[in-house]
């Protein structure tokens, strides 16, 4: 690869970690081909891309990102798994089941919103439920007691309606 070649990639790099919502990198070392093609089709289906990084390059667009800390987890091959829109926690669930259904990549660090996370966070967020059972949830929570509120406003009305029905159908059996 010629210098050029490394200065297009490290571009590259800089504008997709920073555009990302989230990145992963991961040590790659006993995956093996076929592996990697499986990870590659699965991180497809969530808007995710898949790239082995050199490590100078990868260092190099760490820092300027500032995210000069990261730069000491690069040791080893390693792959940069990222997306612009997908949803975070969809990714980072998909590439820890990932990892230890394989057993042959090892998560190193993420990188969610420009902030730096560490393996114990990324398990954490993969234990979260998806952004769409969140709002679900968020839903449901808001029906129920709107649905309560208007059945207690609905339910004496329908109990006076019923007990003047009631009456009226007495009166009219009393004077038929």
């Amino acid at each position: 690869m010629n210098k050029s070649d490394k200065v297009k990639l490290l571009g590259f790099l800089k504008e997709e970690l920073n555009a990302s919502k989230v990145s992963i990198f991961a040590e790659f070392s006993k995956l093996t081909v076929k592996g990697l093609e499986e990870l590659k089709k699965e991180m497809k289906k969530h808007s995710t891309r898949v790239m082995v990084v050199k490590n100078t390059i990868a260092r190099k667009a760490l820092q300027f990102c500032s995210l000069d800390e990261a730069t000491r987890f690069m040791e080893g091959p390693n792959m940069l798994i990222w997306s612009k829109n997908g949803d975070e926690c969809e990714i980072i669930k998909e590439v820890l089941r990932f990892s230890k259904t394989s057993g042959n990549l090892k998560i190193k660090f993420g990188i969610l919103n420009n902030e730096l996370i560490d393996l114990e966070t990324l398990e954490r967020l993969g234990s979260l439920p998806s952004k769409k059972t969140l709002q679900a949830m968020v839903i449901c929570g808001i029906k129920g007691p709107l649905g309560s509120l208007v059945y207690n406003i609905k339910y004496p009305l329908t109990r006076v309606i019923l007990i003047l029905k009631t009456f009226y159908e007495q009166k009219e059996k009393g004077n038929g």
